[in-house]
């Protein structure tokens, strides 16, 4: 058997020496790809802070993918060679053998060099966008003005100004030479060396397929990583197109979204603009001569509060303590003794996932985008947050990570809107990353006589829950219904590490601490056991609470998202701008609340009364609970008894369509 492989590489490799060259172009092309990945992981993006905070996290995979794609159209390349050089060696003119694998030749070198040049400026374009060089990109800064920014870009690079001009120069004659080295390394004449690259090359991709999407694998780092080959692929052939609004549909989507965001809102604070304010986007409002002058803002911007904000990872509330007290002990009792002097929202619910989506969600108050990875494809978007406007109120704003936040792109976002991001590799259990943050909230940021935001991102319960510290082999091997209660307790006492050493503090008392998770996690309730597996509220059901000066202790069952956490933060903020949230302030004193949420593949909304999931776009698959059913065990579909409850049903279906239209409409455009 060993021989007949042999045989037959040896023969493929004969019939192939004609094409050796396109072998040797490759490798070549590879060599440059590996130089270019490096200066593009191991450097300092253009404002002076690093690219990727693991770069030895990233640049095997970057290799491993180079090679994979570039043999990937070398054998399509190769396919095209042999099927010309049959034709032409039936037809016996050598001649034309010739000519013809010239051309394949000189058309696969033109190849590379095109890609290359691609590849350089995806990565610049990386580095100073946060997002990969997509047609949409292309199409924001399309105009010649770009251009010239770019070049200013170029010349203030905090890594090394100019160096991508050098990198441009030089690349392809340095492809070029070791192109040449490789051609006297090869001996033309001697199939020995292309078999045995044949072998190796296989034996390798092998290797690299197995590394990357089996032994090591990684969403987040994948989509960083991806080469400018697939991006075209999937921008012509695999990426979900939208279907453009028509200025008709536009406009009736507009009117509903609109009255039904006032209806909610239940009064008349704000005015929607016209359709040519705010990049004529339908959810751009400004409030009234009213709100602006309203003695309520006044006082609380007077107040000058501090926000400390902390998003607890993957915390559900299927097991937080005050929301679920079937569970016994509790996994959260620092949580538990903290809300019960804080208003607290019961039904809370994440507006996205995994993290990218719960967290952008939060800060920009519209929901996940149904059909792309908004924190990468959307990084060229200007989208304002809650936090863009206190900085700009003249807050100081910190964003604080116990997780790489270059990981999954959040990094990019963070630095539009934070006045500064605090991450160390060395940090990245909930203990340590606290004792940071209390170091630099209780003695830096309260001393320097501002205002100040501090927000804090958790780790430690994060999937598989065996990421805390000290866990004991038994714990380990806990079932994940059990160990998520593990890890939640163990970042519950590192809250409560934060939270005491600060409480004395004279400005704390001055200080709105507000608490709440990105995003649950499905384990097995309902039939669901992975993050793109449904909307079901063991992902989406979260705690929720804002302790602070003025705030009595309720527990409020007025249904809500993650939507509603901007507009709610810059009312305690005493601030009312002009926005595009699609949330509501939860502290206005009205009942009416609504839910909204995109979630891999599904989407949510709660709306009077109930809950509807639905499998979206298509909606072929739908769920109805109560909205009190927040264990979600009496699925309602289809079983409304009157012709009005089952018009309900179609109801918060077109309301659901016409709210995600409008938010990926809007997500897209930006301001």
């Amino acid at each position: 058997m060993k021989i007949r492989v042999l045989e037959f590489l040896k023969k493929v490799a004969t019939e192939f020496i004609p094409l050796q060259k396109l072998v040797l172009i490759s490798l070549a092309a590879w060599v440059t790809h590996i130089i270019l990945r490096v200066l593009l992981l191991f450097r300092n993006n253009p404002y002076g802070f690093p690219f990727v905070s693991k770069p030895d996290w990233f640049i095997f995979h970057a290799i491993c993918i180079d090679f994979m794609w570039i043999v990937n159209a070398l054998v399509v390349f190769l396919i095209i060679g042999a099927i010309t050089l049959k034709i032409t060696g039936l037809a016996k003119k050598d001649k034309a053998k010739n000519i013809a694998v010239k051309i394949l030749t000189i058309l696969y070198a033109v190849f590379h060099g095109v890609i290359l040049f691609l590849t350089l400026l995806d990565n610049e374009t990386h580095r100073f966008l946060g997002g990969h060089l997509t047609f949409g990109l292309v199409d924001t800064y399309k105009d010649t003005s770009s251009i010239i920014v770019f070049y200013d870009y170029v010349a203030n690079d905090l890594s090394v100004p100019y160096l991508q001009f050098v990198v441009l120069v030089l690349m392809l004659p340095f492809t070029y030479v070791v192109y040449r080295l490789l051609c006297k390394w090869y001996r033309p004449a001697n199939n020995f060396y292309i078999r045995k690259s044949v072998i190796a090359m296989i034996v390798f991709y092998i290797a690299s397929y197995s590394y990357v999407y089996i032994i090591w694998t990684g969403y987040s780092r994948m989509t960083k990583l991806c080469p400018v080959v697939s991006l075209i692929y999937n921008d012509l052939f695999v990426t979900q197109k939208i279907d453009g609004l028509t200025e008709a549909n536009l406009d009736a989507y507009r009117v509903s979204y609109q009255n039904l965001w006032q209806k909610v809102e239940g009064d008349s604070s704000w005015e929607f603009s016209s359709a040519k304010e705010g990049n004529g986007l339908p959810l751009y409002r400004i409030p009234t001569a009213e709100l602006l002058n309203s003695e309520k803002l006044k006082v609380q911007r007077e107040m000058k509060p501090n926000f400390i904000l902390v998003l607890m990872e993957s915390h559900r509330g299927w097991n937080t303590g005050y929301m679920n007290p079937q569970i016994q002990p509790s996994p959260t009792p620092f949580m538990d003794s903290l809300a019960a002097s804080s208003h607290v929202w019961m039904r809370m619910h994440t507006s996205g996932v995994p993290t990218t989506g719960g967290v952008l969600s939060t800060h920009i108050g519209i929901p996940h985008h149904t059909s792309l990875s908004q924190a990468t494809d959307l990084a060229h978007i200007t989208l304002p947050s809650f936090v863009s406007t206190l900085t700009d109120s003249g807050y100081t704003t910190h964003y604080m990570s116990a997780a790489d936040p270059a990981w999954d792109n959040l990094g990019v976002w963070m630095s539009k809107w934070y006045t500064a991001q605090h991450y160390n590799r060395e940090r990245e259990d909930d203990s340590t990353f606290m004792d940071h943050a209390i170091e630099y909230v209780r003695d830096t940021l309260s001393k320097e006589g501002k205002p100040f935001l501090a927000t804090l991102m958790t780790r430690s319960n994060h999937y598989p829950f065996n990421f805390a510290a000290g866990m004991t082999d038994e714990q380990k091997a806990m079932p994940l219904q059990e160990r998520i209660n593990v890890t939640m307790n163990y970042a519950d006492r590192q809250l409560a590490r934060f939270i005491r050493s600060i409480q004395n503090e004279e400005w704390y008392q001055n200080t709105y601490v507000i608490v709440m998770a990105d995003h649950g996690f499905p384990l097995g309730e309902n039939g669901v056991s992975t993050m793109n597996g449904g909307g079901y509220s063991n992902i989406s059901w979260i705690p929720f609470f804002i302790h602070g000066k003025g705030l009595e202790a309720v527990r409020d069952t007025t249904t809500a998202a993650q939507i509603d956490i901007a507009p709610t933060v810059l009312e305690l903020a005493g601030f009312a701008v002009p926005n595009i949230f699609m949330g509501h302030n939860l502290l206005r004193g009205s009942e009416a609340g609504l839910s909204l949420g995109a979630y891999s593949g599904y989407a949510a909304l709660g709306l009077d009364g109930y809950r509807f999931i639905a499998k979206y776009p298509l909606q072929d698959e739908t769920h109805l609970f109560a909205d009190g059913d927040l264990h979600q065990e009496n699925d309602l579909t289809g079983k409304l008894q009157n012709e009005e409850s089952r018009t309900k049903e179609k109801y918060l279906g077109a309301t659901l369509d016409t709210l995600l239209k409008i938010s990926d409409y809007s997500l897209g455009r930006g301001l």
